[in-house]
C-alpha cells in the first residue's frame, strides 16, 4: 500500500471530516412507561434478560421483562447508576465475528471494561479523535477499533527517525502528523490511540527475532489482561507486511508472550503511562484551541517539511 510522508490534503481531509461528521441513522429507539424504560429494536423485539450498549458506548442492563435496571447490582454483579448506565467503564459493542489470526483474541479484547483517556493535550486528543472519525464505523467492536488503529498506523507511516526526544505523546504527536517514526514511535502512536479508546495499553523495551536468526533492541505494546499479556507489535507487522506486497497478516496483533515466546525478549515497562500526565488541557505544538482539526491541518500541509520538524522541535522546549 502507498505510503504518506504528508497528511492528506486539505480537500480530502475536508470530505472525510464531512462525511465522518454525518448522521448515521440506528434501528430501535428507547421507551417509557409508568413501569419504566425499555429499549424497542426496529423490528417490534425489545432487549431482555441481560446487556446493551447503546450508540453512546454506555451499556444497560434490561431484566427478563425487558425493563431496563438502573441505580442497583445486576445479577452478574455489575453496578449500574441511576440513568441506567454500568458503572465502571464502557463495554465493547457486541460481535459475533470471528477472529482473524490468534484464536479467542476478539472475545478477550471485548470484555475489558473501557476507560477511554486524554492525553492532557487538546490538539492530540482533537487529532485522534480525528482519525477515528474516519477509520471508525459505529458498529465496531473494540477489537476492530483496535485493529482500525493498527491498520492506519501501517498504511499511514514508513519507518525513519523523526522524534529526537520526548516522551509517549510527543513521541505520538510527531508520528501521526509527520508519517515517519521508528519502533519506539510506533509503539507510543499505537497505545496513545489504544488508551484513547480505553484500552490500558503500553510500550515495553527488549528485543525482537530478526530472520537471520539474531536478536536486535526493539519497543513494542503490551496488554495485561486477566494474568496473561498480549503484544502489539505495528512496526514489525509493517515489515511483514512489505515483503507481502502490503498485506497485513496480523501476525504480531494480539498474540500471547507463551504464542510469541521465540519472537521477543522482554526487558523492561518503558511506559505504563501511570505518570500524571504534563499537558494539564495545553497542546503540544501551540496548536490555538479555537481552531478546527482542518484549519490546523492546512495551516500544517501549507508549510515546508523543515518547518514542520522546526515546531516539533521547539515543542520539546516548552
Amino acid at each position: 500500500m502507498r505510503k504518506h510522508w504528508q497528511c492528506v490534503k486539505t480537500a480530502a481531509l475536508t470530505t472525510l471530516l464531512a462525511a465522518a461528521l454525518s448522521t448515521t441513522v440506528y434501528a430501535g429507539e428507547w421507551m417509557q412507561d409508568n413501569v419504566g424504560w425499555w429499549y424497542q429494536n426496529d423490528d417490534g423485539s425489545y432487549q431482555m434478560d441481560g446487556w446493551f450498549t447503546d450508540i453512546d458506548g454506555k451499556s444497560y442492563y434490561f431484566d427478563q421483562r425487558g425493563y431496563m435496571l438502573s441505580d442497583t447490582v445486576t445479577p452478574d454483579g455489575a453496578q449500574v447508576g441511576p440513568d441506567g448506565a454500568r458503572v465502571g467503564g464502557l463495554r465493547s459493542l457486541p460481535s459475533n465475528k470471528g477472529d482473524i489470526y490468534y484464536g479467542g483474541l476478539r472475545q478477550v479484547l471485548d470484555s475489558i471494561p473501557l476507560y477511554p483517556e486524554s492525553t492532557g493535550y487538546t490538539d492530540l486528543d482533537a487529532y485522534l479523535d480525528y482519525i477515528f472519525s474516519q477509520i471508525f464505523t459505529a458498529d465496531m467492536d473494540t477489537h476492530d477499533k483496535l485493529k482500525a488503529c493498527y491498520d492506519y498506523l501501517i498504511t499511514h507511516t514508513q519507518y525513519g527517525y523523526i522524534t529526537y526526544h520526548g516522551g509517549s505523546y510527543h513521541r505520538a504527536y510527531d508520528t501521526l502528523l509527520m508519517g515517519v517514526g521508528v519502533c519506539d514511535d510506533y509503539s507510543a502512536a499505537f497505545s496513545v490511540m489504544a488508551r484513547r479508546i480505553g484500552v490500558p495499553m503500553y510500550t515495553a523495551g527488549g528485543s525482537t527475532h530478526k530472520s537471520n536468526g539474531d536478536f536486535t533492541p526493539h519497543a513494542w505494546c503490551q496488554l495485561d489482561y486477566n494474568g496473561t499479556t498480549y503484544i502489539f507489535d505495528p512496526q514489525v507487522e509493517d515489515v511483514i507486511a512489505g515483503g507481502r506486497g502490503g498485506s497485513i497478516m496480523y501476525i504480531r496483533f494480539g498474540g500471547t508472550t507463551a504464542q510469541l515466546a521465540d519472537k521477543y525478549r522482554y526487558e523492561m515497562i518503558m511506559d505504563d503511562f501511570s505518570q500524571p500526565k504534563k499537558g494539564n488541557g495545553e497542546s503540544i505544538i501551540g496548536w490555538d484551541s479555537e481552531k478546527s482539526v482542518t484549519e490546523f491541518l492546512n495551516q500544517w500541509n501549507g508549510m515546508s517539511e523543515e518547518d514542520k520538524i522546526d515546531l516539533l522541535w521547539a515543542s520539546y522546549f516548552k
